[in-house]
């Protein structure tokens, strides 16, 4: 479900089963959770400018959402100095003392500032703030991108480069520039910098920028950007370049993820079954291990645990729709220093059929993470459709939140689906259902359904789970966005459509997209359905491939 908050001026009291007060906030632990009771609190007309102030002093993680919601009771305070700083206008902030400039200050700005200005700035700046000052003395000159290239320093060139908006990045960077700058600045593995890496590899624009970073022999950069820079040689027809890439993330990588992309890839680019054995061979799940188990038609290395033995009926121990009851119990279980004690005592607690996502989350724990879990709790509370259905769902709530009911997340996303409070509405009355409260989101059953409706309102329109999966992450006007641009999923375009899993923009669908297919594939499996990779993924080739790569 996509993350993304959309701040609505409605009240939520109406959707609170149990009227928020301030005893039952000030009653609660601190987290994300209560900071979600908060939110609604704050938006009771009945809540008092006093009683707003108080509920604000009790937030864990203060956001947009709860500033302007305190703001709209009255209450004005203090802000800390790096956001009120960041809310300063130029010709406000540049009076200010050294510190609120740096936290305030928009790189942006400084080409349409006075010499003056950014003379006095600089001055402020460079005894406390000395890479600060640097970058604006370097966009003051003619010629910048000379002059910040030469610098040689890849913190000053990234920040100089996510400090400017779109259209100066573009006049300033989109140039041919030496590869071997490039290589020194990449090697120097800047997170920041490898950020930067990535925005312009996989950006459409950039284009200049871009054949230089691939002219360039980059050996030093994190993992992630050393296995895209190989998968953006193959896009540009490199394949030479594309296995040395792929064969320093091998040996760079730390994430067994990473480590298994870069034995799929070398595969792919070099027909030789030796790494699609040692892929075969992780233990690792992962859509790329499953590729080389079907392959190979051998058994996985890994293990998948569909359920728990020995658990006892009736309900658990904790009521698994408070979010509080969760959040205190396994706060007191991960405090257990015996792993011994800390087994018998989780099975005590959580050996029961409707906290069995909750006992699998700690078994996780236990065994260093080595098992994987996919369980289907709850399943029997709903009728299905069919197999597919079932598994898509199961497959998006297991990403979501590993089957937890009653769970928060920071932008106050709900329940096992993740569904977020602006949903609530919409979906309840598709489904022709009323007086549904907020809370109602952590039942099992609710959210299960809910969810499904969405999923299927999205799989009408982008018809593969793979799609749906990058829609219910991002959203659908991401997804539909991305899609439209023609630039992805592309008929007889060489190594599609794993190329295109790897060029997904948005980072966190990227990586969510895999998820959930593998997570899809391994539920069909257990409910005896055996699923093609390979036919399936080439159902997501939909669009033609441009005119101007075609060879």
């Amino acid at each position: 479900m996509k993350k993304i908050f959309l701040f609505l001026l409605i009240c939520l009291c109406a959707h609170t089963k149990d009227k928020v007060t301030l005893d039952f906030l000030k009653s609660k632990p601190s987290g994300i959770a209560r900071d979600f009771y908060i939110w609604q609190f704050l938006q009771m007309p009945q809540t008092s400018l006093q009683e707003a102030i108080e509920a604000y002093n009790l937030v864990y993680r203060k956001n947009d959402k709860i500033e302007k919601l305190v703001a709209q009771k009255g209450y004005i305070h203090e802000l800390p100095k790096d956001v009120r700083c960041k809310k300063l206008p130029f010709n406000t902030l540049k009076n200010e003392d050294a510190e609120c400039i740096s936290f305030g200050l928009k790189l942006s700005n400084i080409p349409s500032i006075s010499s003056q200005e950014a003379q006095s700035l600089i001055q402020k700046l460079t005894p406390n703030y000395p890479i600060l000052a640097q970058e604006i003395q370097l966009l003051l000159s003619k010629d910048p991108l000379d002059l910040i290239l030469k610098s040689q320093n890849a913190q000053v060139v990234s920040e100089i480069f996510y400090g400017l908006n779109l259209e100066q990045r573009l006049s300033i960077f989109d140039h041919k520039i030496p590869p071997q700058l490039i290589q020194t600045l990449a090697d120097q593995n800047y997170p920041n910098f490898n950020k930067m890496l990535q925005y312009i590899l996989l950006s459409e624009r950039f284009s200049k920028f871009k054949q230089s970073i691939l002219e360039a022999k980059i050996t030093q950069a994190d993992e992630k950007i050393l296995l895209l820079l190989g998968v953006v040689q193959l896009q540009y027809q490199h394949p030479q370049k594309a296995k040395e890439y792929f064969n320093l993330a091998l040996q760079s990588a730390k994430s067994p993820l990473i480590r298994d992309k870069a034995l799929f890839w070398l595969y792919l680019t070099s027909q030789d079954s030796s790494f699609l054995e040692r892929l075969a061979d992780s233990n690792t799940l992962s859509l790329y291990n499953i590729f080389a188990i079907q392959k190979l038609n051998t058994k996985p290395n890994y293990n998948v645990i569909s359920h728990l033995p020995n658990l006892n009926q009736g309900q658990a121990q904790f009521d698994i729709t408070d979010p509080f009851a969760w959040q205190t119990l396994r706060s007191s279980l991960i405090k257990i220093p015996s792993r011994d004690d800390f087994q018998n005592t989780i099975h005590k607690q959580l050996a029961y059929l409707d906290s069995q996502p909750h006992m699998a989350v700690m078994l996780t724990r236990i065994k260093g993470f080595q098992n994987n879990y996919f369980l289907m709790p709850y399943a029997d509370s709903l009728t299905w459709e069919n197999d597919h259905q079932k598994a898509l769902t199961f497959a998006i709530a297991r990403q979501e939140s590993n089957l937890i009911p009653a769970l928060v997340s920071t932008s106050y996303a709900l329940g096992m689906m993740q569904i977020m409070p602006f949903n609530l509405d919409p979906i309840a009355k598709s489904l022709g259902k009323k007086d549904m409260n907020l809370s109602d989101l952590f039942k099992p059953q609710v959210a299960l359904e809910f969810g499904r409706y969405y999923l299927k309102e999205l799989e009408d329109e982008f018809k593969h789970p793979l799609f749906v999966a990058y829609a219910y992450n991002g959203g659908p006007g991401f997804w539909r966005r991305t899609l439209k641009k023609n630039t992805l999923f592309i008929q007889n375009r060489a190594y599609e459509p794993w190329l295109s899993l790897e060029l997904i923009p948005y980072e966190e669908s990227k990586n969510y997209g895999p998820l959930v297919l593998a997570n899809y594939i391994i539920y069909q499996e257990l409910l005896g359905n055996s699923i093609n990779l390979d036919k399936l993924l080439s159902q997501t080739l939909v669009n033609s491939q441009p005119k101007k790569e075609k060879k």
